[in-house]
């Protein structure tokens, strides 16, 4: 597990699946991940057990994010794939805080925090890269937070909501993340 100051990344387990279920097929939720259509219990336990072996042999690592002042509640997901261990860089793939109730109240931010010292403090990424909806203007603006930098406008790249829509690339530096915030600090049972 890795700690934030409200949450906490960990490795999903089978039995998460039922909780993830309760929120994947929400379409105000799914329209901003890379597919917006709807996922059976089967389809999500056979992704959780997909990433569980990416994550064993380090192609890919897909956390839960959980919330860990109070309850321990899982309250969403996020991951780093497509990594290039020559060239130390890797993607976000998704990235999603659960239920509205639980967004716009820091959990995202430290989420992608603690997920960026991960990359870069513990497996010495180099750098990191995302694309999101151009109209997503609150997660632009979280990922400004966390220092990415709009790196340009790929048109019309996206289709959601009967629409064409732009897609904004942003990466980050592994100096750029350490001049702005260090090496994060560790929680209690961080390794």
């Amino acid at each position: 597990m890795f700690s934030g100051k409200y949450i906490r990344l960990r490795r999903l387990a089978e039995n998460d699946v039922d909780i993830i279920f309760s929120h994947w097929n929400n379409y105000e939720l799914r329209q901003y991940l890379p597919s917006p259509l709807p996922s059976s219990r089967e389809d999500l336990t056979e992704l959780v057990l997909e990433k569980d072996k990416c994550f064993r042999e380090r192609n890919e690592f897909f956390f839960g994010i959980e919330e860990c002042c109070t309850n321990k509640e899982l309250i969403g997901v996020v991951n780093i794939e497509s990594i290039s261990w020559i060239s130390r860089h890797a993607f976000i793939g998704s990235f999603c805080i659960f239920k509205p109730s639980m967004r716009g109240k820091g959990y995202g931010k430290d989420a992608m925090l603690t997920l960026l010292d991960f990359a870069f403090n513990v497996i010495d990424l180099h750098v990191i890269a995302l694309m999101v909806e151009s109209y997503n203007k609150q997660a632009i603006g979280l990922f400004e937070d966390c220092c990415f930098t709009n790196r340009g406008t790929m048109r019309e790249r996206a289709y959601r909501n009967g629409k064409r829509c732009d897609v904004t690339m942003m990466d980050v530096l592994k100096n750029d993340f350490i001049d702005r915030y260090g090496i994060l600090p560790k929680g209690e049972n961080v390794f």
